[in-house]
C-alpha cells in the first residue's frame, strides 16, 4: 500500500473519530511511508546541519515500539 492509500484507509475507517495509537503494516507500506516522510522533510523542513556529504533531518518515532510516526499513528512493522 502506498502512503496515500494508507492515509485514505485511515480516513475511511476512522474518519473524524479517534485514530489508533498504533497500526500494523507490511514492509512495503512501512517503506513507502518512510520514503514519503523523507521526501517531505527534504523539501519542506529546514536542515539542522549541512556538511559536504549529507543533510540532517529529524523524524518522529512512537513510544510503543519506536515505530515510524505517520499521521500521528505509530506504524508497527508486521513480523
Amino acid at each position: 500500500m502506498t502512503a496515500e492509500e494508507l492515509k485514505l484507509h485511515f480516513n475511511r475507517v476512522f474518519g473524524l473519530n479517534e485514530w489508533p495509537k498504533t497500526y500494523e503494516v507490511d514492509a512495503i507500506t512501512y517503506a513507502n511511508c518512510c520514503q514519503i516522510i523523507f521526501n517531505w522533510k527534504a523539501k519542506n523542513e529546514e536542515v539542522m546541519a549541512v556538511t559536504s556529504r549529507f543533510n540532517i533531518y529529524t523524524i518522529s518515532l512512537g513510544n510503543e515500539t519506536n515505530g515510524l510516526m505517520f499521521k500521528n499513528v505509530e506504524l508497527i512493522l508486521k513480523p
